[in-house]
């Protein structure tokens, strides 16, 4: 049976992009990358991997060369009100409502969904 082994982002600028969605995934940089981003370091092209030991879906937040267009990945995300308020702080904004989810932008503008909790 086929799974998701990664999902990859394509950003222009990691240094935002890996602490946004690290957030908003719960996933962390692994020590390497985490070590990369707070020293700024990064090669140029290099990218960063959130993972979260025993869990999957990886995240990578690959670093492109060339300037890319809106709209390189889409992820759906289960999200309580205080998970919610944290990505807008840390740079989301609301697109649109719907009955069981809410569109948001990241900050490059890449479209992604918060999913309401089911109780």
């Amino acid at each position: 049976m086929p799974y998701i082994s990664s999902v990859v982002i394509h950003c222009r600028d990691p240094y935002l992009m890996a602490p946004f969605w690290s957030l908003v995934t719960g996933l962390p940089p692994v020590d390497g990358d985490r070590i990369a981003l707070a020293e700024r370091s990064l090669e140029e092209g290099e990218s960063v991997l959130l993972r979260h030991p025993g869990a999957g879906p990886d995240v990578w937040i690959a670093q492109a060369v060339e300037l890319l267009p809106v709209g390189r990945i889409h992820l759906d995300i289960v999200a309580g009100e205080a998970e919610r308020a944290a990505v807008v702080a840390a740079g989301a904004t609301l697109v649109r409502e719907q009955e069981d989810l809410s569109v948001y932008t990241d900050p490059e503008g890449n479209e992604f969904c918060l999913l309401h909790e089911r109780h």
